[in-house]
C-alpha cells in the first residue's frame, strides 16, 4: 500500500504544472482568462472596422479643364488636396510667378498651360487663364460637401498689407479695393491683376473680397493679393471633420 500511495502521489505531482495555482485561486485565474478571451473576441470586429475606416481612400478632389478660342488655348488641372506643386507656362513671366504663389500657398497642385495672342497684349491670356482655373476648381469641388466654406487671410508682404475674405458659396461676386502706384511690373500690366481675380471668381463660383490696406511697391501689392487669396482659399476648401460630409448651408445646397 505504501508503494501504491507513493506511485499515485508521483503521478499527481507529474500532472501538475509547477507554479500553477490550485483550488480557489486556480478557479479565479481560469475565470479571468475566459473573460479576457471573451473581450478579445468582441473587440476584433471593432478593430477591423477601425482599420477599415482609417484606410479608406478619400474621394479625390481633382479636375481638368481645356478652353480653346480664337484668342487663347488654355489647359488647367488641379488637385485640391495636393502639396502646392505647380507647373505653370503662360508665356508671361510675372503672371507665372503669381500663379506659382497661388498654388504653393493654397496647397493646390496646379498645372497650367496657356498659349495666347501675346503679340496683341496679355489681357486675353490672363483673363482666360482665370476662367479655366476657376472652372477647374469649381469642378473639383463638386457639391462642396464637408468644406469649411468661409475663410479669410491677412497677408503682409514687407510694407504691404492685404486682407482677403472668401465664401465658397456658389454665388460669384468680387469686391476688389486695391490700387497700384504704377501701370506696369516689368512687362505685366497691373490692371490685369483685377481682371484675373474677376475671371477666376466668376467661374469658381465664389464670393471674394480683396482689400489692400496699405502698400507702396506694386510687386508687393500684387503678390500680397495672390498669396492672400491662396491662404484664404486653402482654409475655405478644407474638409471640416465636424461637417461629416454635409453641405455647409441651411439650404442644403451650394449650387448658387
Amino acid at each position: 500500500m505504501m508503494v501504491k500511495s507513493r506511485r499515485v502521489s508521483a503521478q499527481s505531482s507529474r500532472g501538475r504544472v509547477e507554479g500553477y495555482p490550485r483550488g480557489r485561486a486556480r478557479h479565479v485565474a481560469e475565470s479571468k482568462v475566459r473573460q479576457e478571451i471573451s473581450k478579445a473576441s468582441q473587440s476584433v470586429p471593432d478593430l477591423l472596422e477601425q482599420r477599415h475606416i482609417s484606410h479608406r481612400v478619400p474621394k479625390m478632389r481633382a479636375a481638368a479643364v481645356s478652353r480653346k478660342t480664337k484668342e487663347t488655348e488654355i489647359e488647367a488641372s488641379v488637385d485640391l488636396d495636393g502639396t502646392g506643386a505647380a507647373k505653370i507656362q503662360t508665356g508671361i513671366g510675372f503672371f507665372d510667378h503669381m500663379l506659382e504663389q497661388l498654388a504653393r500657398h493654397s496647397l493646390i497642385d496646379m498645372a497650367i498651360s496657356a498659349r495666347g495672342d501675346l503679340h496683341i497684349d496679355q489681357h486675353h491670356t490672363v483673363e482666360d487663364t482665370g476662367i479655366a482655373l476657376g472652372q477647374a476648381i469649381r469642378k473639383a469641388l463638386g457639391d462642396r460637401a464637408g468644406i469649411t466654406r468661409y475663410a479669410d487671410a491677412l497677408l503682409p508682404m514687407d510694407e504691404t498689407l492685404t486682407r482677403v475674405a472668401i465664401d465658397v458659396s456658389g454665388r460669384p461676386f468680387l469686391v476688389f479695393k486695391t490700387s497700384f502706384p504704377r501701370e506696369k511690373i516689368g512687362e505685366f500690366d497691373t490692371e490685369l491683376v483685377r481682371e484675373f481675380f474677376q475671371a477666376f471668381v466668376m467661374n469658381a463660383g465664389m464670393t471674394v473680397h480683396v482689400e489692400t490696406l496699405y502698400g507702396e511697391n506694386a510687386h508687393h501689392i500684387s503678390e500680397s493679393c495672390f498669396k492672400g487669396l491662396a491662404r484664404a482659399l486653402r482654409l475655405a476648401i478644407e474638409q471640416d471633420p465636424r461637417q461629416k460630409g454635409a453641405i455647409p448651408s441651411t439650404k442644403g445646397t451650394l449650387a448658387g
